[in-house]
């Protein structure tokens, strides 16, 4: 488990220069849009105590942030750190930073009214212990919001976009090996979510003892983000991509 999460982190930290930029830079039509969705799942509650997991380059973070709220952030990179570090500091938002591990938080028990993440349930290797760590951390009547998708699914159209995508990727950072192939290969089949799927997420939440447990496609965003994204955004956003909330009761 430690070697997968060391290949994990080291991924990461390579990564971060890259993802860290565009990523937090959507439009202010889309920003808005993203908020509205958030407050809409949030039920309208002000001043809440956040916990963003997997916070990378802290898109989800900022957001909430600037929504009002209070924002504490953890992710396994500390790369990825320092970039949001400077994403928050370049908006003058106020927002705790800590490396750590979404696994294995070290904070205290019922302290969060909300735990976040967006792009993380896919890479973890154990996804039920993660989800019983964000169970601990939540208050009574917590929940959960998390943001994923179907990246890696074995179908030939997604597969040919994540081949043209990689190749993308490649030329920009200027590497010809797909630094994810020589990763991810390595260690994808210790991922249970590595393709995910609706089903499997609502049978973890459930066997963790979440309730209210909804997934649904997140379509109407990702719609926006093909019309107007650049075109990794275009690539990635043609993916299956869902909305996972869970209460803790």
């Amino acid at each position: 488990m430690m070697e997968t999460k060391e290949i994990i982190r080291n991924y990461w930290d390579h990564r971060s220069e890259i993802y860290s930029t565009g990523i937090v830079e959507y439009s202010e039509e889309e920003r808005i849009a993203w908020k509205n969705m958030l407050a809409s799942k949030l039920g309208g509650r002000k001043r809440l105590e956040i916990l963003d997991v997997g916070t990378g380059p802290g898109q989800l973070a900022l957001m909430f942030a600037e929504m009002g709220h209070h924002l504490t952030a953890v992710d396994l990179s500390a790369s990825m750190l320092e970039k949001a570090r400077k994403n928050a500091l370049q908006r003058s938002l106020d927002i705790n930073f800590i490396q750590g591990d979404a696994e294995n938080l070290q904070l205290p028990d019922a302290h969060f009214d909300v735990v976040s993440s967006k792009f993380l349930l896919w890479t973890l290797p154990d996804p039920k212990k993660a989800l019983l760590e964000w169970k601990r951390v939540l208050k009574k009547d917590g929940m959960i919001i998390a943001i994923d998708g179907d990246w890696y699914s074995s179908g030939i159209f997604l597969k040919s976009i994540r081949t043209v995508s990689g190749l993308i990727r490649s030329v920009k950072e200027r590497n010809r090996h797909d630094p994810f192939k020589n990763k991810y290969q390595l260690i994808k089949n210790d991922l249970p979510l590595y393709s995910l799927k609706p089903g499997r997420v609502f049978g973890l939440l459930n066997d963790a003892g979440f309730e209210e447990i909804n997934i649904e496609r997140m379509d109407s965003l990702c719609l926006s983000a093909r019309k107007h994204g650049s075109l990794l955004d275009k690539l990635d956003y043609s993916h299956p991509i869902y909305f996972i909330r869970a209460v803790k009761k």
